[in-house]
């Protein structure tokens, strides 16, 4: 929360005006002695935070595509067609990536993240 904070430029007393909070309450969660609440984390993610990094260490990108988790699916893609002597076209390497990319968002969709 800390980076967070530290990337939009503001105190610790800016954040909890936005948010409708304490400082006290900002200082306990950027040092990991208390979590903020479903609400907080709300009124954070409305203040520009991306909440979404804070959960879990993964960026939200502007476009809605996790990076990462496609990143991931594209190379898994690489890997199996290289451990099948496969040839693939880069279109057709995308395409299957972006289904693994689909899957890998049903998956997390279906087992929510336990806050």
């Amino acid at each position: 929360m800390l980076e967070e904070r530290q990337r939009l430029r503001l105190s610790q007393q800016a954040l909890a005006d936005l948010i409708g909070g304490a400082r006290l309450s900002i200082v306990k969660y950027e040092s990991g002695r208390s979590s903020p609440a479903a609400e907080t984390l709300a009124a954070m993610e409305a203040a520009g935070i991306d909440v979404r990094y804070v959960l879990t260490g993964f960026r939200t990108s502007p476009s809605g595509i996790d990076r990462e988790r496609f990143r991931v699916a594209f190379a898994e893609v690489q890997r199996q067609a290289k451990a099948r002597r496969e040839k693939m076209s880069l279109e057709a390497s995308l395409d299957l990536a972006w289904r693994f990319y689909d899957s890998f968002a049903a998956l997390q969709a279906a087992r929510p993240l336990a806050i």
